[in-house]
């Protein structure tokens, strides 16, 4: 559908009058500064008195003279021409017509709009005329000093301000027609309410610039209350740059929605972003861009049931953080299936934090069920501990912080060898975690993709480069890790010789310890190998730290008998004493003696993972 431009003047001010010929210029089109600034909107269209003609050539409709002219080259749509006919229907009904003073409100008798005498009598007297559909706000101060309803739209120039004085409600019923310009000035204990019929609210109306510099965070905070008072209107923010001189709160009573380019950024020092405190939260909060907030960019606080699209995030403390305390009442204190998406994440300490504070040990407080998906996760901090996804916590026993869910499409980890893809914090741990990732670079030397200890851990992590050795250490109990991508050794690589003597990592895989789920090995016996007995042999893997889970062995198997050449026996995890070190007990099932040197098996281990070797 093409757009609707107004070329030329109506002929009177009946039925709508939006119009040119009633207002100034810049109620419609900002006046010098450019492009038109209202806000679309569903109410009040200009009027249409003329009608649409088809072209010599008959390929196409064009307007006659004054008709305002569709910008490309096709037939007006079919919600135009109902309109048509109702404005027509209108203007002939034997009804005193409209006329351009009628619905100014600084006509005789009417407002003073010098900020002295209370407007809100005339204001209402004009609200109550069946004569006029709107009202119309020339520049002025309209002091509103005691309590107003108005169900009549208003549109108003530039410079034309509603000041709502102490102990006074201004309630407006329908959708403002105003550009981003300041609307309101609200004073202590006076409010604005947006009824049931309002769409969306800006914080420009209550005095946000937008520039980068100011501090807009008192007129955002008020913008968003006086939405959430009824909850029908949301909290709409431009493409522009808002300053946050302090942390701002957006309860569950209103939605937010934000233009592609819209962001909030630190001004004044201010290191806490957008926080999101308890509630449910009915449908999805669209955020604007986040950067510069050094504790916080975004905060869940004993929030429940939301979902939340963010843009980017950059230079935070925790650029995206749950978190939650024992609550003061009896109810307990809860982060509950949340989903939040992330565009990107850069050079942020801590990109996912979970956080509970104290006393939050056991059931006191849960944070489960919550599901935060992004695309890329890009630095850390420069120095001190920086993490992809932290938790953390000082005691035991841990928070009911289980069955959370991460799916991460690509991280590209800093420098910092004191970083971590998934940490807990050495006093705590954490349970039954989902961790996906997509793609990982290298970590440093040093550096950990898991650090602290972890229960039950459920993770798939595609490897985009080799890790360094020691990088994949994981602590914790029944933790499965499906590796993929760049492992050590790459799948299909040729099968490698098992040591024979604990000890023996540095002639094992050239002194590096495993990083895959699968390895081909070769058992080659120092000493002959009877039948029937056993041997011991050893292999050197990351992830071997006291706890390893779930290791399988499996051979080929023979023909005659169906039984492998090998089995192992026994599977023992002796790292606490040896660093990496698995041992592995093999009885020869091939029926023959292997004899020293000369002859091998080749079997597969398994290891941290549900599949079969």
């Amino acid at each position: 559908m093409g757009t609707i431009e107004h070329l030329g003047q109506p002929e009177d001010c009946h039925s709508v009058l939006t119009t040119r010929q009633c207002f100034p210029r810049q109620a419609f089109r900002g006046g010098s500064a450019g492009p038109r600034q209202i806000p679309p909107s569903d109410h009040h269209r200009p009027p249409y008195h003329r009608h649409w003609e088809r072209q010599p050539d008959g390929r196409a409709l064009k307007p006659t003279a004054g008709m305002p002219r569709h910008t490309t080259r096709t037939p007006p749509p079919r919600s135009l021409l109902l309109l048509l006919a109702v404005v027509l229907v209108a203007a002939a009904q034997p009804t005193a017509a409209q006329t351009c003073g009628s619905i100014d409100a600084l006509g005789a008798g009417r407002a003073s709009g010098k900020g002295v005498t209370n407007d809100a009598p005339a204001l209402a007297a004009m609200d109550n005329n069946p004569a006029i559909g709107l009202i119309y706000l020339p520049k002025g101060r309209y002091r509103i000093a005691t309590s107003l309803t108005l169900a009549k739209p208003i549109l108003g120039d530039q410079g034309a301000i509603l000041q709502v004085d102490s102990g006074a409600t201004l309630t407006l019923k329908a959708q403002p027609e105003y550009g981003l310009w300041r609307l309101f000035d609200v004073r202590a204990n006076s409010k604005v309410v947006f009824g049931y019929d309002t769409v969306r609210v800006f914080p420009e109306w209550f005095g946000a610039v937008g520039n980068g510099a100011a501090d807009d965070s008192a007129a955002i905070q008020m913008a968003f209350n006086c939405a959430a008072d009824q909850g029908a209107a949301m909290l709409y923010l431009s493409s522009k740059r808002y300053g946050l001189g302090k942390e701002v709160t957006f309860t569950n009573g209103a939605n937010i929605m934000s233009e592609p380019d819209a962001r909030f950024v630190s001004v004044k020092g201010n290191t806490r972003g957008v926080t999101f405190p308890k509630g449910g939260y009915t449908f999805k909060n669209v955020l604007p861009h986040l950067s510069g907030f050094s504790d916080f960019c975004f905060r869940l606080y004993g929030a429940d049931l939301g979902s939340f699209q963010l843009k980017t995030l950059a230079n935070c403390g925790d650029a995206i953080r749950l978190e939650t305390l024992p609550p003061k009442e009896a109810d307990i204190g809860t982060v509950l299936d949340n989903t939040v998406w992330f565009d990107s994440i850069a050079n942020s300490r801590q990109a996912i934090a979970v956080r509970a504070g104290p006393g939050c040990a056991g059931d006191k407080c849960i944070i489960q069920g919550n599901q935060v998906l992004g695309s890329a996760v890009t630095g850390c901090a420069a120095s001190g501990q920086t993490s992809t996804i932290g938790f953390f916590f000082t005691a035991l026993p841990m928070p009911a912080w289980d069955s959370n869910q991460f799916n991460l499409a690509s991280v590209t980890p800093c420098t910092n060898t004191a970083y971590s893809l998934l940490y807990a914090d050495p006093r705590t741990e954490t349970a039954r975690e989902v961790v996906r990732i997509g793609s990982i670079g290298a970590v440093a030397p040093g550096a950990k993709l898991f650090s602290g200890k972890h229960l039950v851990l459920q993770s798939s992590v595609n490897l985009r480069a080799e890790q360094p050795d020691g990088a994949g250490s994981l602590k914790g109990l029944a933790n499965l890790v499906e590796f993929t991508g760049a492992t050590t050794p790459r799948a299909g690589a040729a099968p490698l010789n098992a040591a024979k003597k604990s000890g023996s990592k540095a002639s094992f895989n050239g002194g590096k310890s495993l990083l895959t789920n699968y390895v081909t090995l070769r058992a080659v016996p120092d000493q002959a190998w009877p039948p029937g007995e056993s041997q011991k042999f050893y292999i050197y893997h990351q992830m071997a730290t006291g706890d390893l889970y779930n290791i399988k062995c499996g051979a080929p198997r023979l023909a005659a008998t169906n039984l492998p050449l090998v089995s192992c026996v026994q599977v023992q995890d002796k790292s606490k004493s040896v660093k990496d070190e698995i041992e592995l007990t093999l009885i020869n099932l091939t029926g023959q003696t292997i004899q020293p040197g000369s002859q091998q098996v080749t079997f597969s281990v398994a290891v941290a993972t549900l599949g079969s070797p």
